[in-house]
């Protein structure tokens, strides 16, 4: 499975405010957003509604910090503070309807949209530019959907830097690189001074895997404006990135990374928010060492806050994955039983579910695998770690009944089949064939289940397990083999696996090779010994010069000649 999906920063509730000891503006507060002092912008927000209650357009863009670091909650609380303020100001309505968005209540969501375009005039834009931007943040995301008002705000906004910024991170969201370059290079064209344009363009070039060019684009960030620090952070993420693609250039390239990112902490002030996006930047990074010690850390200091209470998931999925077990359960217990419901997702429950697999609890392992797909049933990956679970467990049952999900897919592997039909085989061989009464219904069904997938892989693949697996699951359906499908099914395992030492380089057989051409050449034996002894004599000799003291085979030699 891909498990290192970019995971949000979820807070919730509102942080104690911090004093600002001069007059600023909300265009200082927006400054500051821009180059991720998050902490710095919330106290001067909380500053200007103190002073500027009046005033809805700080409650917007407050509002909207909050939805940047997805937490809806916070959010909402301020558009309707500031609704409450001004109920004729559009943009909180806009920000409402974000927050719908991110609770998948579309209607309502759309009804705020209303109320926000009611009053537009003929040459207004800037609401379908908002309207746009609510479809883009992580909890709400449908860009497909943010293109559609985004166009409508192209007829009057062509020329606005903000519009062609917000298309350009859309596209950027979409792996779209090229439309997004286009689309910040718009952006520059109508306001040259854009830092967080150059560095978006650099994290495109991270993205591109061109991680020399978005070194130096990001140098440049830093040439023209050395305390810009979403500079560093870009550039952290570019060496982290760069090293994971060229593994012999790891020991130059971590301490860099660990650098750019230290610097870019000490332009935020090191304050709660920018270590918490650290936390956010290692898991990405798959630095689970460093992420585990940072994040006790972090807890330690804050972990009272409700805000920062996802730093418990970070914490949980190092522990799981640095394999100390106890830990990640421990933490990963607490987390899902504290936290609001609607903040869970899927790989909450696969981390727990891995912790408890290797301490041998499979039960609770498959349990916790099992909530993990009732949060997202779409879910190809989680669908195979279930599987899988319940096959190690030798549930064979469960396991075939989780890989033919999987098999109906569009994405499903050759390994996803062959393990469809391999659960199907060991659910008959060990759990069917044993039970008293035998349930003839549910065998025949079990054993065309896995002729069917071994046939697709041996077919498709050419795989020489296939065919193997599908000549045994031949002979349960029919002893008699009365169409020659175990025989030929055999043959085509002989010819795939003497293939092996013709290839170039030529391969040698395994023990296992062996005593499976000892299998295959002994059933074919046996199937021709009364209709072609020429050719049972062939197999058997085949089988006996690769195990010259096998009983079985040398009797049936003798049983053959005396005939």
């Amino acid at each position: 499975m891909n498990m290192n999906k970019r995971v949000a920063i979820g807070v919730i509730g509102l942080l104690t405010w911090g004093t600002v000891t001069m007059a600023q503006s909300l265009q200082d507060a927006r400054k500051a957003v821009t180059a991720e002092q998050f902490q710095k912008a919330k106290s001067i927000f909380n500053n200007l509604i103190t002073t500027q209650a009046t005033n809805a357009e700080n409650y917007y863009y407050f509002g909207d910090l909050y939805l940047q670091l997805n937490n809806p909650d916070s959010a909402k609380i301020i558009f309707n503070k500031g609704i409450a303020a001004n109920p004729k100001f559009s943009l909180n309505y806009i920000g409402l309807g974000a927050t719908d968005l991110f609770a998948k209540n579309v209607s309502a969501a759309l009804a705020n949209f209303a109320k926000a375009t009611a009053d537009m005039k003929k040459k207004d834009y800037k609401e379908f530019i908002y309207i746009g931007k609510a479809y883009t943040y992580e909890g709400s995301q449908d860009l497909d959907k943010a293109f559609e008002w985004f166009n409508k705000a192209k007829e009057n906004g062509e020329k606005d830097p903000e519009l062609h910024i917000a298309m350009a991170n859309a596209y950027k969201a979409q792996k779209k690189n090229s439309e997004a370059a286009d689309a910040y290079r718009a952006a520059k064209g109508y306001q040259a001074d854009l830092l967080i344009v150059d560095v978006n363009v650099g994290e495109i070039w991270t993205q591109a895997y061109n991680f020399e060019l978005a070194e130096t684009t990001l140098n440049g960030v830093i040439q023209k404006d050395a305390n810009f620090g979403p500079a560093y952070r870009a550039l952290a993420e570019n060496y982290y990135r760069w090293a994971s693609q060229f593994p012999a250039k790891r020991p130059e390239l971590l301490p860099k990374a660990k650098d750019m990112y230290s610097k870019y902490l000490d332009l935020t002030d090191r304050s709660s928010d920018s270590r918490y996006r650290y936390l956010i930047f290692l898991l990405n990074a798959t630095d689970w060492a460093t992420l585990e010690k940072e994040a006790k850390s972090f807890i330690s200091q804050y972990g009272t806050n409700p805000e920062y209470k996802l730093a418990e998931r970070f914490l949980g999925y190092a522990a799981a994955e640095n394999g100390n077990s106890d830990l990640a359960i421990e933490t990963l217990s607490k987390f899902q039983n504290s936290v609001d419901k609607s903040r869970l997702i899927a790989t909450d429950y696969v981390f727990l579910g891995r912790a408890y697999q290797s301490k041998k609890q499979d039960s609770l392992a498959i349990g916790s695998y099992l909530k993990a797909y009732e949060l997202d049933t779409t879910n190809s990956e989680v669908l195979g770690i279930i599987a899988k679970a319940y096959f190690v467990a030798k549930k064979y049952g469960k396991a075939a009944e989780f890989y033919e999900k999987i098999s109906k897919r569009p994405n499903a592997s050759f390994t996803d089949w062959f393990y469809l039909g391999y659960s199907n085989y060991f659910y008959y061989a060990i759990e069917l064939a044993n039970k008293q009464p035998q349930d003839a219904v549910q065998i025949k069904k079990t054993l065309l289940v896995a002729d069917s997938a071994f046939t697709y892989v041996a077919e498709k693949a050419k795989n020489a397990d296939a065919y193997l697996y599908l000549a045994r699951v031949e002979y349960y359906l029919d002893p008699t083999d009365t169409e020659q499908k175990g025989v030929k099914a055999y043959d085509k395992y002989i010819e795939l696996t003497l293939a092996k030492q013709t290839a170039t380089p030529p391969v040698a057989l395994t023990e296992r090779d062996k005593t499976n051409l000892v299998e295959a050449y002994s059933y074919n034996g046996g199937y021709y010994i009364t209709k072609d002894k020429a050719k049972a004599k062939e197999y058997f000799d085949k089988a006996l010069a690769i195990d010259p003291g096998n009983a079985k085979i040398q009797d049936a030699l003798k049983a053959l000649k005396a005939s």
